[in-house]
């Protein structure tokens, strides 16, 4: 059987590849945007985000990893040190601007901010979750939501874990409201407000193959 990995582990892998990437005597390529994805409870964010991670050859980072990093000055500062001189600048420059212009506070945030500027300075990475479309500029993300209409996504969440239509709908119902509240709070405005996102996908009906290839072309042509 494989033994599960730990957060801490993950974050040790990661650091040690960015490093390697540094290291190496090939001439740099430019940066690449990452992926950033939002979604609804029950549209499959998370199975297709790392499906499209692994079919891009990408990093892929979620939420519960991006939140123990970001609680973690630790493994916050291990990440941020991957970064050369110009990079850190950067990413420096960047969280400094973001907490003027959009009001933020706190060393939670602050460090999310860090690591999150650092993942787009590396490229190449698909992020889930934690508000990212809201973090990053819009020059270095691809930033997409995913939704479909609550009776599909009802059925996606009973047939996944088991449960009745009526468990699966509070849920649901339950899971939207806190990643609303959750956005509402920190960056004031509506999750669900399409003007933040490149695209919009409709999951319901479309496949995951459509989903994938849409998403991989919007990439491509960012880039």
């Amino acid at each position: 059987m494989t033994v599960p990995r730990s957060i801490e582990q993950i974050v040790e892998e990661q650091v040690r590849r960015w490093e390697l990437s540094r290291r190496s005597t090939a001439p740099p390529s430019r940066r690449e945007p990452v992926i950033a994805i939002s979604r609804l409870s029950g549209c499959g964010g998370r199975s297709l985000s790392e499906e499209l991670a692994r079919r891009l050859g990408f990093d892929f980072f979620h939420k519960e990893l991006l939140t123990r990093v970001a609680d973690s000055a630790k493994l916050s500062e291990a990440i941020i040190r991957t970064v050369d001189e110009r990079g850190m600048s950067a990413v420096e420059e960047w969280v400094q601007s973001l907490f003027t212009e959009r009001y933020l506070t706190g060393d939670y945030f602050r460090h999310l901010c860090k690591v999150l500027a650092t993942i787009a300075e590396h490229g190449r990475a698909v992020i889930l979750g934690r508000g990212v479309s809201l973090i990053l500029p819009s020059k270095a993300c691809v930033r997409v939501l995913l939704v479909a209409p609550l009776e599909d996504r009802v059925a996606v969440v009973a047939g996944r874990d088991g449960i009745s239509r009526e468990e699966a709908r509070q849920r649901v119902i339950n899971t939207d409201s806190e990643r609303r509240a959750y956005i509402r709070r920190h960056f004031h405005t509506d999750m669900l407000d399409c003007v933040h996102y490149d695209l919009v996908i409709n999951t319901a009906g479309l496949g995951r193959e459509a989903v994938l290839s849409i998403i991989e072309t919007a990439w491509k042509a960012k880039k």
